[in-house]
């Protein structure tokens, strides 16, 4: 280590300390070459690696509403196996605190590391007594969640950072119940890793426990066993193709195609499959500037092949396959994206008309349309729409009332499920329950937008929309938090044709008895009236990424039932929900001007 180096950088004294422990201490050895190199860059003057630094070393990873998730390098603030190891520590300090049985089970993404970093994590859990299984192979992240019940375990984690950028991987922390850990366990969990970070982790057990790494006839029992859970939540019978549905997917360079393609097939279709995005591509992503099936600019390579064999429907998940996104043909033979909202409609709709159990709910979320909510209470069918965003609070409410089937589950982010085997959002599901829709409205002459459109007939136009505002660094987080103090302390009279009339802060959380809604969030909601445009209502949310270096303003806008019909209403509605989220946003980046950040 070079000390004078280390003693010239423009760091508190604290954090250069820090550095000198990542540098001198085994337990960081893996990562000794690249902080050196990244020190003596910095110590020469190189403000990125200045910056670089600074971050890496701010304070520990956080974990978020997906866990923990960043870039991979030295340092408590980036992924590496140190970071690994106590977040590992820290679950099975944690499954000791809470008495389960000691076993867990694991599953990574297709990224370079992610194979490597499982190892870790299984052999940090070994080491404290517990007994680990290992799927063996890039397997979907609901999978881990499925796999975790069938197999009696007391816990579970999956190595993925989902849709991040090729840099990034990450941990998703999951209990007993199958879902990522929430309220108690996540307390207890964050608690006993902070401690494994100080150097105060729990004592390697006696007898260590054995990891077993599945595979071959052992792995495909594994996925035999989900792929019947997958099966099982659709809302129709019979072979999809008669419809003369035509489908293309694509898994971005992940895992899906090992639960979607297996699902499609049982069903009677066969996808046509973009191949350059089937390669994992040793997680570079290299086909996509994100491999996020939220963004419309992943489907290129997907929409280009649906115009050469004129699919009707194409699908795509993210990495870990959890999320789905999809463009539809409409009657004038255009491929239209659909955002998360109205795929979340879309679906539910399909199941609300096949007769669902009406002993059951769906669950959703305060940022994700009402007319989810609409559709539930015209049905018969109750409805929670104010969870925290996550589906561990979807899976929360499912823990509380384990015999209360889920007809559905969604949020706006691309995150579906059905019925109450897995306890996490299922790509694998949602493709099956999009493309039974798809092939219902085929055979009746109709296409999902049409389907779309009836239900803004029946129950008013809705659009919304999601602005995301980036900083990144510590600067970035102080500049967030000074947002969401603003906006707590004195925000605007309104915003653009915005005028609040209740403001919602979940800082303090609900009073509804349950132990989940009730959970406090870092999140402020403005609901009021619009002036012109033609809309009823309109909701706007404040709310920090739990995942990434982002502030989320989301706006959902409505009509009264009956109006906005014709296109033109829409897109004045549209445009009324453009300039609320505007108005927000430059109202934002003021505050976080004034904070230091943008």
């Amino acid at each position: 280590m070079d000390r004078a180096a280390l003693d010239g950088l423009p760091f508190p004294p604290e954090q250069r300390r820090l550095i000198a422990r990542w540098l001198e201490d085994p337990a960081y050895e893996d990562t000794w070459a690249e902080l050196e190199t990244l020190v003596a860059h910095a110590a020469a003057g190189d403000g990125a690696a200045l910056d670089e630094l600074a971050d890496a070393f701010a304070g520990p990873l956080p974990i978020g509403t997906g866990g923990r998730r960043g870039p991979c390098g030295p340092g408590p603030n980036r992924m590496n196996a140190a970071v690994l190891r106590e977040t590992a520590a820290g679950l099975a300090g944690a499954m000791r605190a809470f008495s389960v049985t000691p076993r867990a089970a694991v599953a990574y993404d297709t990224r370079a590391s992610s194979r490597a970093f499982t190892r870790v994590v299984a052999e940090e859990l070994a080491r404290h007594g517990v007994e680990v299984r290992v799927l063996d192979a890039p397997r979907p992240t609901p999978q881990l969640s499925f796999e975790l019940r069938r197999t009696g375990c007391g816990a579970g984690a999956v190595i993925s950072a989902s849709h991040n950028p090729p840099r990034d991987n990450g941990i998703k922390v999951y209990g007993p119940d199958g879902a990522q850990v929430l309220g108690a366990w996540a307390e207890e969990v964050t608690r006993r890793i902070e401690a494994a970070a100080r150097g105060e982790g729990p004592t390697p057990a006696q007898v260590p426990g054995a990891v077993t790494y599945v595979h071959d006839g052992a792995l495909a029992e594994a996925d035999r066993a989900y792929h019947e859970v997958v099966l099982a939540q659709g809302c129709t019978e019979g072979d999809l193709a008669a419809s003369g549905l035509s489908v293309v997917y694509t898994p971005l360079h992940g895992v899906g195609a090992s639960s979607v393609l297996p699902a499609l097939a049982r069903r009677g279709l066969a996808p046509a499959t973009v191949a350059a995005q089937m390669d994992p591509d040793g997680g570079r992503f290299s086909t996509v500037a994100s491999a996020n099936p939220e963004d419309p600019a992943a489907f290129a390579l997907a929409r280009q092949l649906a115009e050469e064999v004129r699919a009707d429907l194409v699908l795509a998940t993210d990495p870990d396959a959890d999320r789905l996104g999809a463009l539809a043909r409409g009657r004038d033979g255009a491929l239209s994206f659909i955002d998360g909202n109205r795929l979340g409609v879309l679906m539910l709709d399909h199941v609300l008309r096949h007769g669902p159990d009406r002993t059951g709910w769906v669950l959703t979320t305060l940022v994700t349309t009402p007319l989810v909510g609409k559709l539930c209470r015209a049905a018969g069918v109750e409805v929670v729409e104010d969870l925290l965003v996550g589906f561990k609070h979807h899976a929360g409410l499912v823990r509380e009332h384990p015999d209360r089937p889920v007809v559905f589950a969604c949020e706006e982010s691309h995150g579906y499920l059905r019925g109450n085997d897995v306890r996490e959002k299922d790509g694998a599901i949602a493709a099956l329950l999009l493309a039974e829709a798809a092939a219902e409205a085929k055979a009746r002459g109709a296409t999902l937008v049409e389907r779309l459109e009836d239900v803004w007939r029946r129950h008013g136009y809705h659009r919304e929309r999601t602005w995301n505002l980036r900083e990144a660094g510590p600067r970035g987080r102080r500049a967030m938090a000074a947002v969401m103090e603003a906006v707590r302390r004195s925000p605007p009279e309104r915003f653009g044709p915005l005028r609040p009339s209740r403001v919602t802060d979940r800082k303090e959380g609900l009073r509804t008895g349950s132990p989940t809604r009730d959970l406090p969030g870092n999140v402020v909601v403005f609901d009021g009236a619009v002036e012109g445009g033609g809309l009823a209502g309109a909701r706007l949310v404040f709310r920090p990424s739990g995942t990434e270096p982002k502030l989320k303003l989301y706006v959902l806008g409505w009509t009264d039932p009956g109006s906005a019909a014709d296109a033109g209403a829409r897109v004045a509605a549209d445009r009324v929900v453009e300039s609320i989220g505007e108005a927000a946003e430059d109202w934002t980046k003021d505050v976080l001007r004034s904070a230091g950040g943008a």
